[in-house]
């Protein structure tokens, strides 16, 4: 399944939705799982790590441009919530194209 999240503007929808997805990808669980999944990694630091990793990897193993990119976008969104360093081995640096922040 295709990742829904634009680069050049957020959506919680798809921000959410592409999280579910690429928990699913890396985990091979179906997506009820994978929400379920989500929600417990997302409640500790230890969590929150193990989540940036898991989209880390899956950055690193994306082979299609447009997809690495929605994957980008949602590793410097998830950075922006303070969900840690998710630039460190997958290849994106700091300041990696606009980052784009939901209305408060």
């Amino acid at each position: 399944m295709r990742l829904q999240t634009d680069p050049s503007c957020f959506s919680i929808t798809a921000f959410l939705a592409d999280q579910v997805t690429l928990v699913a990808r890396q985990e091979k669980l179906p997506p009820g799982a994978a929400l379920l999944r989500l929600q417990e990694l997302s409640r500790s630091p230890e969590g929150r790590k193990t989540l940036m990793r898991l989209i880390n990897a899956a950055a690193a193993s994306e082979s299609n441009a447009s997809e690495a990119e929605k994957i980008a976008a949602i590793c410097r969104e998830l950075s922006a919530w303070g969900y840690g360093d998710t630039h460190r081995g997958a290849g994106f640096s700091q300041g990696t194209g606009p980052v784009h922040r939901a209305a408060a």
